[in-house]
């Protein structure tokens, strides 16, 4: 049965295609079905990444090689070359004939085993016959030689022959098209719409409801793959009402997720696409409400003005390994207060704005953040050596920095206190030296820790890696783990071009290529591992590494991004591989 099921699973997993002879895999799903999926291009999706030079490149790799010389893998081999020997084509054709016509599943609401089925449209009526033959032919032989009880039960509906392979798993074979069901009711339903769209095409199924049509008038064109999510049952569950209401109990929630969830609240369905581009790869997901009518508590994550710009751009210092840039308005926060929180947290922050504002050095709460900025950008690169320091850290650990930006200069001032006065507090648990100079003709100020300090809970003598480094560059405060990084910084803002505006609210890259000059910063480590791993000589273990390093920097980049447009929410995760 395991085989059976990884041999379908292999098959589902290769994509959906557009409809063959006017034969929509959607037409076995009712229109009440509240979650649908179809992958367009079977074989060219397969085709994309089986061929891909990454995946060609990984089977080099020690680990993958072992993986599929494993017994489970070894076998899948065997169970694909018996059936290519059986049906005449190698895997690739029969994609074609099995699936050529498009994969298609759909779910309905209902907690755990809510009905669910897939559909498998075939080109190739005989070869999907054969297919389905063999497959419960070979499923029955393994159940007889474990010693099975009870074997799958075949029957009839509809003149459709259906086979119960397990209480949740059923299987069915309707003409070139094959289905997979995890209930009775759900398959049957399924049979019901295939003689109801032989009869009338115009009948109503999910091939003929506002599903596709959602999808194609709000994604980019021609997916591979793409996903329809209905929302409006999801709205009337409990739990949701609570978190789409406003304002809601939980201010943490609206804290972090208040735009999403907004553009969530009005809109009817979700989709999502998945695209691929010569050796690139794109994840989009769209949503058909944006800026406009947006609540109070969305202006945290977001400019309600189009005309402003939603993020700063990413920093990309040398050995950049993540960079991070989005909009967040915290004098919103206390500003529309009333307006965004249930009166009685309202009351509580009130309260606690003058508790906090005794803390603050010459300055209070709500002056502190009005003076604060909507841009933030996070950065991580490589570790940086500190020439300050004698001793070299058991571990090296990336340096990074955050750059915050500033309504006020007068927010520069406030944070050099606050920084100065937290040292200040933690000096007895940890010892600091503090210094003050010019870098880059910017007055800077930080920390270094002195060589025989105390400093607790470090045994890996990890804070050697860093030398906390705080300046103001025009209307941008950094705070960076490294003087080093300081620097090179404050050479990049002296630089930036702000007059263009990003319409995106958050931008996120992670430099996966930059990963294995990384791991390789200690390769020691990683050779001791994998000698201890695999028992291993030194040779052979450096030569692993040292493929798996070079393999890791092939990697490109991923980037996120979310841009509220007027009337759409737009979310696009992009992976551009290293050429």
């Amino acid at each position: 049965m395991r085989s059976l099921l990884s041999l379908c699973a292999a098959i589902a997993l290769t994509g959906f295609a557009t409809a063959a002879d006017n034969k929509d895999p959607l037409r076995f799903l009712p229109d009440s079905t509240d979650v649908v999926l179809k992958v367009e291009k079977p074989r060219a999706l397969v085709d994309a990444v089986v061929k891909h030079d990454l995946a060609k490149q990984a089977q080099e790799l020690q680990i993958v090689r072992e993986f599929l010389d494993s017994a489970n893998a070894r076998k899948f081999f065997q169970l694909v070359a018996h059936f290519e020997k059986e049906l005449g084509a190698p895997w690739p054709e029969l994609i074609d004939k099995l699936a050529g016509g498009g994969i298609a599943a759909g779910l309905k609401y209902g907690g755990d085993g809510a009905p669910f089925l897939l559909i498998l449209q075939g080109t190739d009526e005989t070869t999907a016959t054969r297919f389905f033959d063999m497959g419960l032919s070979l499923l029955e032989e393994e159940m007889t030689r474990q010693g099975a009880k009870e074997k799958p039960k075949r029957k009839t509906y509809q003149g459709v022959e259906c086979v119960q392979l397990d209480k949740e798993l059923l299987v069915a074979r309707a003409g070139d098209a094959i289905l997979l069901a995890n209930k009775n009711e759900s398959l049957k339903v399924g049979i019901d719409q295939y003689r109801s769209s032989a009869k009338d095409p115009k009948a109503k199924s999910m091939a003929t409801s506002s599903a596709p049509k959602d999808v194609a008038g709000i994604l980019p064109t021609n997916p591979a793959a793409w996903l329809w999510l209905n929302l409006k049952p999801v709205k009337e569950f409990p739990q949701a009402k609570e978190l789409f209401k406003n304002p809601r109990n939980d201010i943490a929630q609206t804290v972090l997720f208040a735009g999403y969830l907004d553009v969530i609240r009005r809109s009817d369905f979700v989709a999502a696409g998945l695209y691929q581009d010569g050796g690139d790869f794109r994840f989009a997901v769209r949503l058909p409400a944006g800026r406009d009518g947006m609540s109070t508590d969305a202006e945290l994550h977001l400019p309600r003005d189009l005309k402003t710009s939603g993020t700063l751009p990413l920093l990309e210092p040398k050995g950049v390994l993540f960079s991070h840039s989005f909009y967040y308005d915290f004098d919103t926060l206390y500003q529309k207060r009333e307006a965004i929180m249930p009166p009685e947290v309202a009351k509580q922050f009130a309260e606690g704005e003058k508790q906090i504002s005794r803390f603050l050095i010459n300055t209070t709460l709500s002056k502190f953040l009005s003076q604060s900025g909507v841009y933030y950008r996070l950065v991580a690169v490589q570790p940086e050596r500190v020439p300050d320091y004698k001793t070299e850290p058991d571990q090296k650990l990336p340096a990074f920095a955050v750059v915050l930006s500033m309504r006020d200069r007068a927010f520069a001032k406030s944070m050099n206190a606050l920084i100065k006065a937290a040292a200040l507090a933690v000096s007895g648990q940890a010892s600091f030296r503090s210094w003050e100079e010019e870098i880059a003709g910017v007055p800077t100020f930080g920390y270094s820790f002195p060589e025989e300090g105390k400093f607790p809970d470090d045994p890996l003598k990890a804070r050697f890696n860093y030398q906390p480094t705080f300046a103001a560059v025009k209307n941008q405060y950094i705070l960076a783990s490294n003087k080093g990084l300081c620097r090179e910084l404050i050479g990049i803002l002296e630089q930036e071009d702000w007059s263009k505006v990003a319409p995106q609210n958050m931008q996120m890259r992670f430099y996966a290529s930059a990963l294995g000059q990384y791991a390789n910063v200690a390769p020691e480590q990683a050779l001791a591992g994998t000698i201890v791993a695999q028992a291993l000589k030194v040779g052979e273990a450096r030569q692993q590494t040292d493929a798996l390093f070079a393999y890791l920097q092939k990697l490109g980049t991923i980037q996120l991004e979310t841009d509220y447009a007027a009337n759409q929410f737009r979310l696009d995760l992009h992976w551009k591989t290293r050429k």
